[in-house]
C-alpha cells in the first residue's frame, strides 16, 4: 500500500512539474513572439526610413523614422532578453524534489522487501538470515553505483 501511495505521489509531482514547465515555456514563447513582432516593425521602419530618405531632398521624415526604428530596436532587445532568460519556478523545483524523494523511498521499500524475501522463503531460519545478509550486501553494492 505504501509503495502505491509513493508511486502515485511521484506521478502527481511529475505531472505538476511538467505542467509548470509548460507554463514557463508558453510565457517564454509569448515574449519571443513579441520580440519577433517588434523585429518585423523595426524592419518596416528601416524600409520606411530608407524610402523617406530617398524620396525627399530635405530628409526630415527620414530622421523621424530612424528615431522610431531605434525605439523598436530597444524593444526588440528588451523582449529578446526577457524571452531568453527563464527563472526557476519554485513550485516546479519542489515538485521535482518530491518526485525524486518518493521514487527513492519506493526503491528503498523494494530493497527491504527483496532483503526480507529470502528469510520468508527459507525452510530454516539460519539459511534465511544468511540469504537476507547476502542479498543486503549485493543491494548495498549496487545502490552505491
Amino acid at each position: 500500500m505504501r509503495i502505491l501511495r509513493l508511486l502515485r505521489l511521484a506521478a502527481e509531482a511529475e505531472r505538476l512539474r511538467l505542467r509548470r514547465m509548460g507554463r514557463g515555456y508558453a510565457i517564454q514563447a509569448g515574449l519571443g513572439a513579441a520580440a519577433a513582432l517588434f523585429g518585423l516593425m523595426l524592419l518596416a521602419m528601416v524600409h520606411l526610413a530608407l524610402w523617406a530618405a530617398l524620396s525627399t531632398p530635405e530628409r526630415g521624415p527620414a530622421w523621424a523614422a530612424v528615431i522610431v526604428a531605434a525605439g523598436d530596436l530597444v524593444l526588440v532587445a528588451l523582449f529578446g532578453f526577457l524571452a531568453r532568460r527563464r527563472p526557476r519556478d519554485p513550485i516546479e523545483a519542489e515538485a521535482l524534489r518530491v518526485r525524486q524523494d518518493a521514487l527513492r523511498q519506493v526503491t528503498d521499500a523494494g530493497a527491504r522487501m527483496i532483503m526480507i524475501a529470502p528469510l520468508l522463503r527459507s525452510q530454516s531460519a539460519k539459511k534465511g538470515l544468511i540469504g537476507a545478509a547476502v542479498t543486503a550486501v549485493v543491494i548495498g553494492l549496487l545502490s552505491r553505483k
